[in-house]
């Protein structure tokens, strides 16, 4: 798990840094003092929108780290190190950042980066409870820690930037154009029917009771985009899900359905990428920087089309490995599928072809064998017990 939290960490310094361009002045006081004193007193709707994203930004870092900690000691232990590793990393960064002349040194974006830490942490615990192994009858099963993650970052992409709408004009609107938003895409609906498909079968990895159930009551996420700044759902998004939903209701159990789901999704991947399926003669330059499209667009685009990414990716590897295939192996074939797209997407308008996607995609391989080591799964009786943790019987 540690190996996740030094990805983590990694990721966060060379996106906060990015494009990694430094002046080098003489500052007016000491780096500290002045990131203690850098407070925005204006309140202002990007302020919240930079809240938001910073927030988001350090809870896949307090979690990571919680649960990397935990493997060695207590609950108040964990956490503590978890925290002062947020707030110290922060801090460094935001230091750095007063080199850089297209970023801002600000203790605000250091308080909510350790809010979002904070929050990580309280995933972490929770993320422990569920991966712990329940009794079914006489038997222990274990839940899928990959397939937990896959569905948190799946939540996460649907109802990103979680900040709510507060203007009833702009409800009445965002619910207008629902309304009278397009019915039917191809594209769309086939990958709200295989994203609530996979969602299925991640629900019954996961080991909860009546996962069709849950399913059917996720459908409600999409209309809940009304209420979300910066999403807008259609009914193809609702129909699409609601598709996915009856195909694992019928088909979600069978042993050979798996099979199917997993080369399924990565023929979806193809489609997705290669939309809109026409070809130019004049081709696009690739970019060996990696995740630069992501930075170079608004944050919080660019955050949401991660998370999506993630979800599908990382879905996708899941899937196949489901299907038979060693775990080496799907990586191998989303990656290469991955860096396929990509090189195609060179003669296709309106695409930036990157190294991003494939790099991704073994980025997830690592943590998905990283999650599904049984030595990383604790298991901690009393929910209350601040002792020692119990590790799972190998």
């Amino acid at each position: 798990m540690f190996v996740i939290l030094i990805t983590i960490i990694v990721l966060i310094v060379y996106g906060s840094l990015y494009p990694w361009q430094f002046h080098w002045h003489t500052l007016p006081a000491s780096p500290l003092y002045l990131l203690f004193h850098s407070w925005t007193p204006e309140t202002t709707r990007r302020l919240f929108a930079d809240a938001v994203v910073n927030v988001a930004l350090y809870v896949p870092l307090g979690m990571a780290a919680y649960i990397a900690f935990r493997q060695r000691g207590s609950r108040r232990r964990s956490t503590a190190c978890a925290l002062a590793l947020g707030g110290l990393l922060s801090g460094c960064v935001e230091m750095a950042q007063l080199f850089t002349p297209s970023r801002d040194c600000s203790a605000v974006d250091l308080t909510n980066n350790v809010i979002g830490c904070a929050t990580g942490i309280a995933l972490g615990a929770l993320f422990e409870r569920l991966v712990a192994p329940r009794l079914r009858g006489r038997k222990r099963r274990r839940p899928d820690p990959a397939a937990l993650g896959l569905l948190l970052c799946g939540i996460a992409w649907v109802l990103f930037p979680i900040f709510p709408v507060i203007s009833l004009f702009v409800w009445k609107q965002k619910l207008f154009l629902f309304l009278h938003g397009p019915a039917f895409d191809s594209v769309r609906f086939l990958s709200g029917a295989a994203s609530w498909f996979a969602a299925g079968r991640l629900l019954q990895s996961v080991d909860v009771r009546r996962p069709g159930l849950w399913l059917a009551f996720a459908l409600l996420l999409i209309p809940a985009q009304i209420a979300v700044v910066g999403r807008q759902p259609a009914p193809v998004d609702l129909f699409g899900a609601a598709a996915g939903f009856v195909l694992f209701a019928v088909f979600g159990k069978t042993e050979k359905t798996g099979v199917l789901a997993g080369w399924g999704f990565l023929i979806l991947l193809a489609l997705r990428g290669l939309a809109p399926l026409r070809l130019t003669t004049h081709a696009n330059s690739f970019s060996f920087v990696p995740f630069g499209g992501f930075l170079e667009t608004e944050w919080q685009a660019g955050l949401r089309i991660f998370l999506e990414k993630v979800f599908y990716y990382g879905t996708a590897i899941w899937l196949l490995r489901g299907s038979g295939l060693r775990l080496r192996t799907a990586v191998l074939v989303v990656t290469a599928a991955l860096g396929a797209i990509e090189i195609a997407q060179t003669h296709i308008p309106g695409r930036t072809p990157e190294i991003t996607d494939p790099l991704l995609a073994l980025l997830l391989g690592g943590g998905i064998a990283i999650l599904s080591r049984r030595r990383l799964r604790a298991v901690v009786k009393d929910p209350f017990d601040f002792g020692s943790p119990v590790t799972a019987p190998r």
